[in-house]
């Protein structure tokens, strides 16, 4: 075991990760299902005089279907593993635990954060082709949402690596995932009375991430950009840690 690397387990989980067909189908296929996407979104606000949420609806209208595609994709690295039957394997070479989650999410941010970038460029591009006033690169804001989406698609990859690390199982890691990411906001804007509601929802998940591509003041309460990263950063390292405690001392 002295031989056994860091580097090395990132690239076992490198190759293990190439060998999904879901990863392909992530990698080719969904980007450009994601630019297509775009691109409808943009011909649906065509008609409208002036683009609705301006550079932050150019830039991270897809966001949500973003958030769920590679969130489940972060789910399914590790619960792939689970469900095959191969973590008793990773496992047993490489029994300090912790490196497989580290170089899992090492890999999962150097895939996703390039693919992110490039697929969310060409989404804008796509959406503004449609645009009767197009909004350009050049304009305030606009390269900083670009990044700025794409880092909260990376966060959310490496928070469904979390939940799946802690749930172990699909069935179970995927509907807490949508749940925590997708449906928990909805309801606490139902629950919560209007003055705790606009001091509690900027700090859950969804909308901290949506803040690090959110542009201009139209009304929603969201935190600043760097705030928005740093909340973010929060939420994905608490998970993180949360999944590294339970892989330390669940068997496999």
């Amino acid at each position: 075991m002295s031989g056994l690397t860091f580097g090395k387990v990132v690239r076992a989980e490198w190759t293990k990760l190439f060998a999904l067909r879901s990863t392909w189908v992530v990698m080719g296929v969904v980007p450009q299902l994601l630019v297509g996407l775009a691109a409808l979104i943009g011909w649906n606000a065509s008609g409208a005089a002036e683009a609705p949420g301006g550079v932050t609806q150019a830039v991270g209208g897809g966001f949500l279907v973003f958030a769920v595609v590679f969130g489940v994709f972060g789910v399914l690295v590790m619960t792939g593993e689970y469900g095959s039957g191969l973590i008793g394997a990773t496992l047993a070479a490489v029994p300090r635990r912790l490196p497989v989650l580290w170089a899992k999410a090492v890999v999962l941010v150097v895939t996703t954060g390039p693919l992110m970038v490039v697929t969310s460029l060409l989404a804008f591009l796509a959406n503004q082709a449609f645009a009767a006033h197009p909004i350009t690169l050049g304009d305030p804001g606009v390269v900083r949402a670009i990044l700025g989406v794409s880092a909260a698609t990376v966060a959310v990859a490496l928070l469904g690596l979390a939940i799946g690390t802690m749930l172990r199982h699909t069935a179970a890691a995927v509907p807490v995932y949508i749940g925590v990411l997708v449906l928990l906001p909805p309801v606490l804007l139902a629950a919560l009375p209007g003055a705790v509601r606009e001091t509690v929802l900027p700090y859950l998940p969804t909308l901290a991430l949506q803040a690090m591509y959110h542009v201009g003041d139209d009304g929603v309460p969201v935190l600043g950009p760097a705030a928005g990263a740093a909340v973010s950063l929060a939420w994905v390292a608490v998970a993180l840690a949360g999944a590294a405690v339970l892989l330390r001392r669940r068997d496999a």
